[in-house]
C-alpha cells in the first residue's frame, strides 16, 4: 500500500503519532499539538474508534478536542467492516479538516478497515492536506507497515498498515528493553524503512518536508538500517544473540527534528510550551 497521490495545488497533511499516556499534561500538551495541526479553533476534527462501544478514553479524545473549541468535533465508532463503506462516515471524513484514530488494537484496524473505502478517504484526506493523527497501538496502524506484539514470538511480526507512509515503521508503547531487539531485527529485515520506537508520554509529527519533529515529553528511538553491512538474521535462532553491524540507533529528544534523507539530527527550531495550569 502506498500514499495517495497529493494533487495538483495540495501539499500533503501531517500525520501525528501520540505514545499515549495516563499522564495529564503529556495529555495536554499532545492533544494541543493535534488541535493545531488540524486547523486550531477552525478544526472540523472525526475521532474514530474501532472499540465496540466508544470508551472513556475515546470520550477524553474527543471531549479535549472541544474544550479547545475545535469548530466541529464528531466521534464515531467503527463496529464491524461495514463500516468502512458507510456514507455517512465517508462524509464525515470529506467534510473534517483532521482525522484522529482513538482507540483499538492495530490489528483491530486492519482488519476492520483495510482496503475499505475509509481507508482510501482517509488516506486522500492526508494527500490532500489534512492531518491524520493516531495514539498507542492505533499509531502503529498509521504506517504501510506496522511491528505487532505477540507474546509467543521473538522475532517480529508485521502486517499492513493504512498507508500514510511507506518509510516507516512504528512500534508503540515502546520499551527498548522488551521491544528493542525486534525493533532491530524488523529493520534489518527492510533497511528502507526508517524504525520509529514511540513510548508512552512521546510523540512526533511526520511532516510533508519528511521531517520527523518529536513533540511529547519523552524521546523517540531511532533505528537506522542504511549503512548496515552485515547481519546474521537468515541464521538466527531463539537463543542466538542477533548481530547487525553498521545498524544504527538514536534516541531523538523532545523538540528534535530528523531528516530521514540525509539521516541527520537537527536542532530545536521552535518548541510547543507546555500547557499553563492556572493556580486558581
Amino acid at each position: 500500500m502506498c500514499p495517495s497521490r497529493v494533487p495538483d495545488g495540495y501539499v500533503r497533511g501531517p500525520v501525528f503519532y501520540d505514545g499515549g499516556a495516563d499522564h495529564s499534561i503529556y495529555n495536554e500538551y499532545a492533544r494541543n499539538a493535534f488541535w493545531n495541526l488540524a486547523g486550531g479553533y477552525g478544526a472540523r476534527i472525526v475521532v474514530l474508534t474501532a472499540n465496540a462501544g466508544a470508551s472513556q478514553a475515546d470520550y477524553g479524545y474527543a471531549a479535549a478536542f472541544q474544550a479547545l473549541e475545535a469548530a466541529r468535533v464528531r466521534l464515531i465508532a467503527v463496529r464491524n467492516r461495514a463500516s468502512g463503506s458507510d456514507p455517512a462516515i465517508l462524509q464525515a471524513i470529506e467534510q473534517s479538516t483532521a482525522v484522529f484514530l482513538s482507540g483499538g488494537h492495530p490489528l483491530q484496524w486492519s482488519t476492520r478497515i483495510g482496503g475499505t473505502a475509509l481507508a482510501t478517504a482517509i488516506r486522500r484526506a492526508n494527500a490532500c492536506g489534512k492531518a491524520v493523527g493516531a495514539v498507542g497501538g492505533s499509531a502503529a496502524f498509521l504506517g504501510n507497515h506496522m511491528l505487532v506484539y505477540r507474546d509467543d514470538s521473538s522475532f517480529p511480526c508485521m502486517a499492513p498498515g493504512l498507508g500514510l507512509t511507506n518509510r516507516m515503521l512504528v512500534a508503540a508503547h515502546y520499551d527498548p528493553s522488551l521491544h528493542g531487539e525486534l525493533l532491530r531485527m524488523a529493520i534489518a529485515a527492510n533497511p528502507y524503512m526508517l524504525g520509529i520506537g514511540l513510548p508512552d508520554q512521546a510523540a512526533f509529527i511526520w511532516r510533508a518536508d519528511a521531517l520527523l519533529e518529536v513533540v511529547g515529553l519523552a524521546s523517540v528511538q531511532i533505528v537506522d538500517g542504511s549503512q548496515m553491512s552485515d547481519i546474521n538474521l537468515l541464521a538466527w535462532r531463539p537463543g542466538v544473540s542477533f548481530q547487525a553491524e553498521g545498524l544504527s540507533v538514536i534516541d531523538l529528544p523532545p523538540d528534535h527534528r530528523y531528516d530521514p534523507d540525509s539521516r541527520r539530527v537537527l536542532t530545536p527550531e521552535l518548541a510547543l510550551p507546555l500547557p499553563v495550569r492556572s493556580s486558581f
